[in-house]
C-alpha cells in the first residue's frame, strides 16, 4: 500500500500507524512510536471533487515548499503556532508530507462565546504579526517553485500595476453585474465601492506573507494552545486575505452549510460561535486602529462582491460537478444573492 511505501521511506517503519481521515486533497494517519515525535503522514488523493488530480511536480513543490516556509515564519512570530517538523517528497511513483502532530480538532459546537472570541483574536494577531515578517520572496500572488527560481510568487510583474488592474476589474464586476442583477444597484453600494478602490491605489504597499485557508478544518489544539496546519499561503495585500477570513466567518459558512462540501461542519448550528470568532479576529488583527478596521471592513466588501459575481455568473452558465459540491444547487447559489445585497449595505457604513 502507498502509505506503507511512504512510511518505509521516511524510515518511520518502527512506527504504530492509525488512520485520521480525509479532506479535499489528502489522506492523513498518526505515526506514533517511542523512538520519535508522534507525527503525520498525509498522501495526496488520486480523486479530489470526483475529478482525477494529475500529478505536477511543480505546482506539488509550490504547495509543500510554501507550506514548510509558513510553518517556519509561523513558529518565529508565534512559537509552537505551527508544526516544528515539516518534511515532504515529491515524486510520480511516491508523494508525501510528514509533519509533527499538532493536536486535536476544533469542534466549533463545544466553544461558547468566550472561547471562541478568544480563538479568533489570537489568529487575528497571527495575521498581523506574520505580515512584518521579512519573507525575501520575489513576486505574489500564490507559491510557484521552478527550478531555476526556486519557491517566489506567481506573478512578477510591478505590484502597483497589478493592483490598480485589479482594482478596475473590480469596478467593471460591479458594473456588469448592475446589468445582471438589479438588486445590486443601489448608490450607497456604489458609492463604497468606488472609494475602496480609489483608496486602494493611494494605500498599495510591497506583499506580504499571509493565508488564503482559514477553514477551521485546520484548526487544533494541543495542551491549551490554539495551532494552526495546511496553510494556502499568499503573497499580498494583507488585508485582503484578512477580509477573507472575516468573509467566511460573518457570512460564506453559514450560506454553505448545507453544501456536500461543508455538511459535516453543521455550520447553521454555531452561527454566534462563528461571529464571536469574526469578532474576535477584528479585534487581535486591528486593535483599536480606526483607520485599519476600515480598509479591513472595505476589502470585505470587495470579498463579498467576488462572491457576488462568482455566484451570478455560476448561475448563468450552470454549474460543474465540483462547483455543485462546493456550493450546492443552483438555486442555493441565486438565493445568496440576496445575502450579499444586505451584507453589502450592511459594510458600506463601515467604508
Amino acid at each position: 500500500m502507498i502509505q506503507e511505501k511512504a512510511i518505509k521511506h521516511a524510515q518511520y517503519v518502527n512506527s504504530q500507524v492509525s488512520y485520521l481521515g480525509e479532506g479535499a486533497w489528502h489522506q492523513a494517519w498518526q505515526l506514533t512510536s517511542p523512538q520519535h515525535k508522534s507525527m503525520v503522514l498525509r498522501i495526496p488523493k488520486k480523486i479530489a471533487y470526483k475529478k482525477e488530480v494529475a500529478y505536477d511536480a511543480n505546482a506539488l513543490l509550490a504547495e509543500y515548499g510554501g507550506t514548510e516556509q509558513y510553518y517556519s515564519w509561523v513558529n518565529q512570530v508565534v512559537p509552537g503556532a505551527a508544526p516544528e517538523k515539516f518534511v515532504y517528497h515529491v515524486s510520480e511513483d511516491l508523494t508525501y508530507t510528514i509533519e509533527s502532530f499538532a493536536g486535536s480538532h476544533v469542534d466549533l459546537h463545544d466553544l461558547n462565546r468566550e472561547d471562541a472570541q478568544k480563538l479568533g483574536s489570537e489568529f487575528g494577531k497571527l495575521y498581523r504579526k506574520l505580515e512584518q515578517v521579512n519573507h525575501g520572496l520575489e513576486g505574489f500572488g500564490f507559491f510557484d517553485w521552478n527550478e531555476e527560481s526556486g519557491l517566489h510568487g506567481h506573478f512578477l510583474g510591478d505590484f502597483h500595476e497589478f493592483v490598480t488592474a485589479e482594482s478596475k476589474e473590480i469596478i467593471d464586476d460591479y458594473m456588469d453585474l448592475l446589468t445582471k442583477r438589479p438588486i445590486f444597484n443601489k448608490p450607497e453600494i456604489k458609492e463604497a465601492i468606488l472609494r475602496i478602490c480609489e483608496n486602494r491605489l493611494i494605500e498599495i504597499g510591497s506583499p506580504v506573507l499571509t493565508n488564503q485557508d482559514a477553514s477551521p478544518e485546520n484548526w487544533l489544539v494541543d495542551n491549551g494552545q490554539f495551532r494552526i496546519i495546511d496553510p494556502l499561503p499568499f503573497l499580498y495585500i494583507g488585508e485582503v486575505m484578512a477580509a477573507n477570513f472575516m468573509n467566511l466567518y460573518e457570512t460564506l459558512f453559514v450560506e454553505l452549510a448545507h453544501t456536500e462540501r461543508y455538511g459535516k461542519h453543521r455550520f447553521h448550528e454555531c452561527r454566534e460561535t462563528l461571529q464571536s470568532i469574526a469578532n474576535g479576529f477584528e479585534l487581535g488583527y486591528c486593535g483599536q486602529n480606526a483607520d485599519l478596521i476600515r480598509k479591513l471592513r472595505s476589502e470585505q466588501m470587495i470579498q463579498v462582491l467576488n462572491c457576488a459575481v462568482s455566484h451570478n455568473q455560476m448561475f448563468i452558465e450552470g454549474l460543474n460537478e465540483e462547483q455543485i459540491i462546493r456550493y450546492g444547487t443552483k438555486e442555493d447559489v441565486e438565493n445568496r444573492l440576496t445575502v450579499f445585497v444586505e451584507k453589502l449595505i450592511e459594510l458600506q457604513d463601515q467604508v
